[in-house]
């Protein structure tokens, strides 16, 4: 069962992440793809160790399970995501991502033995049909879309592993080395694409790509996985994966509202079914959880 702060922080971060579909997709006007995803990266863990060091001394940390986080998402999922924007819409992009959560329930059920309900196939369906006709079926898929839907995939294994953090892990150092890990990783691809002339150092990209891409690395990334790395400890990963649904909603209203893109029938279809899917869900879920609240305070008769 979902509670309510878990509940708001998977919300709070789906919104951060949905924004930051069509804030990536602005700053893909001033930097190329892994350009861009280093420069997030590199803002994100500043921030975070900043934090880090003014809240004082550090609790024992995972190393091997965050290196493994900061492998699968940021660095292979943002790769895939920033890649794919590149070719393909924010509104595409966006509704793509509702797939993660069909991705992280099969996989749950694979590796952590976790069961899947008729409540959250119903709501993955109502998600999943949604994805679908918001993206035209994926008729005539092209490559972007393809590497967006590989970045979602490898999202998706990252809350498998993230699942496995136990209740005493500190998210805020968690969130900082898996950051540092993905950091560490993406250099060695910029100076590459750097040396290849695939892509050109941001020399003299103007002012507002950079506040984007800062955005974007601090609010969209660092903010977002902290909360989520807060939220999923406490609450199973299929559950969660609902909750997370929401991406594609945000992202679509953003991508509409800020960069213009065409707001289709399908796409507003698409929007009320993840949205309809996610409240039934998570009203069930809180209910359940008030429920089961009253009963552990109501004294046993003897």
């Amino acid at each position: 069962m979902i509670t309510r702060l878990p509940l708001a922080a998977l919300i709070t971060a789906s919104l951060f992440w949905g924004t930051a579909v069509s804030v990536t997709k602005y700053a893909l006007r001033g930097f190329g793809p892994i350009t861009l995803l280093a420069i997030s990266l590199i803002a994100g863990t500043a921030v975070l160790w900043t934090i880090v060091i003014l809240r004082g001394p550090c609790p024992p940390l995972p190393w091997r399970r965050a290196v493994l986080l900061g492998l699968f998402e940021p660095a292979l999922a943002y790769a895939g995501d920033l890649l794919g924007l590149a070719r393909t819409s924010a509104a595409n992009g966006a509704l793509l991502s509702g797939l993660e959560s069909v991705f992280i329930v099969l996989l749950a059920a694979v590796f952590l033995r976790e069961r899947i309900t008729g409540r959250i196939t119903a709501a993955l369906a109502l998600a999943g049909v949604a994805t679908l006709e918001g993206t035209g079926s994926f008729a005539g898929a092209g490559l972007g879309d393809l590497l967006v839907l590989a970045g979602v995939l490898s999202a998706a294994a990252y809350t498998i592993v993230a699942r496995g953090m136990g209740d005493e892990s500190d998210p805020l150092t968690v969130t900082a080395c898996q950051f540092t890990t993905a950091t560490i990783l993406i250099l060695p691809a910029v100076a590459f694409v750097w040396a290849r002339h695939v892509e050109t150092a941001p020399s003299h990209v103007a002012a507002r790509f950079w506040f984007a891409a800062i955005f974007a690395g601090i609010i969209g990334y660092a903010a977002s996985f902290l909360l989520y790395n807060y939220a999923i400890t406490r609450v199973r990963a299929a559950p969660a994966s609902i909750i997370v649904n929401l991406i594609p909603v945000f992202g679509l209203a953003s991508a509409v509202l800020w960069l213009g893109d065409s707001l289709t029938a399908a796409r507003v279809l698409g929007a009320i079914l993840i949205g309809l899917s996610v409240t039934i869900f998570a009203a069930t879920e809180l209910a359940d959880a008030r429920n089961a609240a009253k009963a552990n305070a109501t004294p046993s008769k003897a």
